[in-house]
């Protein structure tokens, strides 16, 4: 049998911020915004967390995976729950400027999520898409408007 041993990365830490560091260098001198969307938010937060961009945008997050389930469903057993994909705790780590945007009529993750965020990191900016999905953000001008004015810091 052919060697069985595992590839090892040559960088030590999560596969992504292992990622972050591979791809980082390419674009050095550049801006560096992170974005996660649904349930990419706590992802991102916490890559925010490890290597403090020069922004986060956060679309339709979530403040824990834990508190949204419970928010669907009260009677989950939270030993369940394997990642708790905690937002909350990460953004509370993040330095960077923070935006988050979320509709108001998002019926997947409600915007009371974001709200909650927000009060966990002040500093970031709320810009709530009136008529606003989980699905449809792209549609509304408000949502295009934020996304640019971010991505323009």
């Amino acid at each position: 049998m052919p060697n069985s041993k595992p590839e090892t990365c040559q960088h030590e830490g999560s596969g992504r911020k292992t990622l972050t560091l591979s791809v980082a260098p390419r674009y050095e001198g550049r801006p560096r915004v992170i974005v996660g969307q649904s349930l990419g938010a706590a992802l991102a937060a916490s890559l925010a967390a490890e290597v403090q961009p020069d922004a986060l945008v956060l679309i339709a997050p979530y403040e824990s995976g834990r508190a949204l389930a419970a928010e669907y469903d009260p009677w989950v057993p939270q030993a369940l729950l394997r990642y708790p994909l905690r937002t909350d705790a990460a953004l509370a780590r993040v330095t960077a400027p923070v935006w988050l945007i979320h509709g108001d009529a998002d019926d997947v993750i409600p915007f009371a999520n974001s709200e909650r965020l927000q009060r966990v990191a002040p500093h970031a900016t709320l810009v709530r898409v009136r008529g606003g999905g989980h699905n449809d953000l792209p549609a509304f001008a408000a949502y295009r408007d934020a996304l640019r004015a971010a991505l323009a810091r």
